[in-house]
């Protein structure tokens, strides 16, 4: 509730233990009690010590709380229950402290490594892109919030097959099924990557993104239709990795190689434009190329095969293959073909031996390091123009040499004491294949070190996935939610979505504001909160069915509920102000608030500092527990409580200045405990609704 206090009452109890009964105190946690008018802190320990004394916690209860030697801001202390000893705070001091309390808390040594969003540079960004990278740049948010240093990472998968689909299409148009609609797109590609890194002239930033998407949805279907044409895909992929490793080759490979570079490096540029719109940013941008090219994955090789972590199969199914054998292992046991191929029969490696490879430079453990330079994207002016998610830095991507690296970014980057891994949950097997290698690799310290921040998927429901332009089948429509598939064309872009939010908020903004101007920056901020707190409201384990009317209610676990509130504190001072009362509180009359009368601190509006004041013990659970639904639902608490105390405690009826002022501090509290929040959850507060 106040920096510092939790630890104080702590010691207090350590100290009363070892006063009266010379014991140490065993691990209790400080609970806050459901009712306002049980206190603002419950201290269970007694049931704790009770195991040790051997005594009823009742009476070990009775003993303790006359003991305790509280901070001032302690005003009196009960015996509840069957051996709670409850605290209740000096609420006009209480709400002073946490009034000028400092926002900032210093935290753990070290850094957190977080990697997200990841993907494919190959086609438009996709609705599950957007769970993937809210979640990750709200959990990066709340790490800062705490005071740890956060680098945060978007790896790019540039030689995968996905790539090399496009290029096929790209470069083998009458090959595939529908032969001149290919060729259309593909010639309209090619005159989007020619003019790269600048727009083509009339083509919209995210033009080829859409185009791409199509392409790659039609190259699916032709292979489903012929399966010989996957050699393509064969000798392309070869061509790619060869690229990036080095290899001699022929000129065609080259231009295929320089070709599938080329349209990585431009819808890399598309998806960041994207996830930038909705308050996403990144440090550094990993590349698989790289990782190739800097040869780690051999050096991971190495000290796997060093380790006896991998073996070459000689018969079987996996003859030929150098494989993790994981059957019966710890967190594999049950699994019905546990062990995993790291490097196929033919040489090549496995998306997971790639991952193993990046994990262990994460960790710092590799022993080599890439080379970086700023990425190659400009605005008009010549500055970068993609930032970190400092706001300031310029975002950097690796290198596979020294040649125009910057020399100064060496040893920036990796090396996490932690590093979180935001995938979804169907990639919860290669996961724990990544992190099993890294233990086997001789780094238990580093497999504890790795965690798998894992989420459920992104679907749509009928309604919202028809007014997005998919067409359904009967059955469809009966279904709950649907599922999108990329490879198959079936799926809602990114950028789809998040316009068509902006459409239906300016809708409403008009609906309730007829002949208003059209204010579009008002619609987008409307927009991006309400798909913000969408994608973080839900518990990460729970399929999201993303439904427009839903999100943009103005009621409910919603975003613009949780913005009309925080607007709604703002417009109150503006009111006082307008009718010749103070507005918000400066530093000295805020300080002033502890010489207040209690009698003007009656439960109902305790009850909102009492909840504001969990806001940095939210915080630290939704660390801990990776779970940040837990923000949403602190917010949603804490503009329910507001909204009762608007309602409840009017200021310009209140009897007197001393109730007026307490009442002013009370939603100066809110209004900084929103901006606080929504801060960390990424969602814009507008000045209007």
């Amino acid at each position: 509730m106040i920096p510092g206090l939790k630890r104080e009452v702590e010691a207090a109890v350590e100290d009363a233990c070892r006063r009266l009964w010379g014991v140490e105190p065993p691990r209790f946690v400080i609970e806050t009690p459901p009712k306002v008018e049980h206190g603002d802190l419950a201290l269970p320990i007694a049931f704790e010590l009770a195991k040790v004394l051997r005594r009823p916690p009742r009476k070990i209860a009775e003993e303790l709380a006359p003991a305790l030697v509280l901070p001032p801001i302690v005003a009196r202390r009960t015996v509840e229950g069957g051996g709670y000893v409850n605290l209740f705070l000096d609420r006009p001091k209480a709400l002073a402290a946490m009034l000028v309390a400092p926002p900032a808390v210093a935290g753990a040594a070290g850094k957190v490594i977080v990697e997200h969003t990841n993907i494919n540079p190959n086609k438009a960004a996709h609705i599950g892109h957007l769970r993937n990278a809210v979640l990750g740049d709200v959990l990066v948010h709340v790490f800062r919030r705490l005071g740890r240093r956060v680098e945060v990472q978007n790896y790019l998968d540039d030689t995968g097959v996905q790539v090399a689909d496009v290029v096929v299409g790209l470069e083998h148009p009458g090959d595939l099924a529908e032969p001149q609609r290919a060729a259309g797109l593909a010639g309209e590609i090619r005159e989007i990557l020619a003019a790269f890194p600048d727009d083509a002239p009339g083509v919209s930033a995210r033009r080829l993104g859409d185009l791409t998407w199509d392409l790659y949805a039609l190259v699916t279907r032709s292979y489903a239709a012929d399966p010989s044409l996957e050699e393509r895909r064969k000798g392309t992929l070869h061509a790619i990795e060869g690229a990036a490793l080095g290899h001699e080759m022929s000129e065609e490979e080259h231009a295929t190689a320089a070709l599938a570079a080329r349209l990585a490096e431009a819808v890399v540029r598309c998806h960041l434009k994207t996830m930038e719109r909705i308050g996403v940013s990144y440090d550094l941008l990993p590349r698989e190329s790289d990782i190739l090219g800097r040869q780690f994955w051999a050096r991971a090789f190495e000290l796997l095969k060093a380790a006896g972590a991998t073996q070459l199969e000689t018969e079987g199914k996996n003859a030929g293959c150098w494989v993790m054998k994981l059957e019966g292992a710890k967190d594999f046991e049950g699994m019905e073909d546990a062990d995993k191929v790291l490097v196929r029969s033919n040489g090549t490696v496995t998306y997971t031996g790639k991952d193993v490879a990046y994990q262990l430079w994460k960790l710092g453990v590799l022993g080599i390091d890439f080379e970086y330079e700023v990425t190659p994207y400009v605005t008009p002016f010549g500055g970068p123009e993609f930032v970190a998610s400092d706001g300031v830095t310029p975002l950097y991507r690796t290198r596979p040499d020294a040649e125009g690296a910057d020399p100064e970014a060496k040893g920036r980057y990796g090396s996490g004491d932690a590093v979180i891994n935001v995938i979804d949950v169907r990639q919860s097997y290669p996961q724990k294949v990544v992190k099993e290698a890294v233990r086997r690799a001789g780094f238990a310290d580093g497999a504890d070190r790795s965690v798998h921040f894992a989420y459920e998927m992104v679907a749509l429901t009928p309604g919202s996935a028809e007014a997005l332009g998919v067409v359904l089948s009967d059955e469809d429509r009966g279904k709950a939610y649907l599922e999108m598939s990329g490879r198959k064309g079936l799926g809602v872009k990114a950028d789809d979505l998040v316009e068509r939010l902006v459409e239906k908020a300016l809708e409403q903004i008009l609906a309730r504001e007829p002949g208003a101007p059209v204010d579009l920056s008002r619609a987008e901020a409307i927009a991006i909160g309400a798909l913000r707190v969408y994608m973080t409201r839900f518990s990460r384990n729970k399929v999201i069915a993303f439904d427009f009317d839903d999100a943009l209610a103005f009621e409910g676990d919603t975003g613009p509920y949780l913005q009309y509130a925080a607007v709604r504190t703002a417009n109150i001072f503006k009111k006082l102000e307008e009718k010749g009362f103070p507005g918000r509180l400066d530093e000295a009359e805020a300080a002033s608030v502890a010489t207040l009368d209690a009698a003007h601190f009656d439960d109902g509006l305790w009850d909102v500092v009492r909840t504001c004041g969990r806001t940095l013990e939210t915080f630290e659970k939704a660390a801990e527990t990776l779970e940040v639904s837990l923000l949403v639902r602190h917010a949603l608490a804490v503009c329910t409580a507001f909204h009762h105390l608007y309602h409840t405690h009017p200021i310009l009826q209140a009897e007197n200045d001393e109730s007026r002022r307490t009442r002013r501090a009370a939603i100066q509290l809110v209004q900084s405990t929103l901006d606080d929040v929504l801060g960390v959850l990424g969602v814009p507060i507008p000045e209007r609704m």
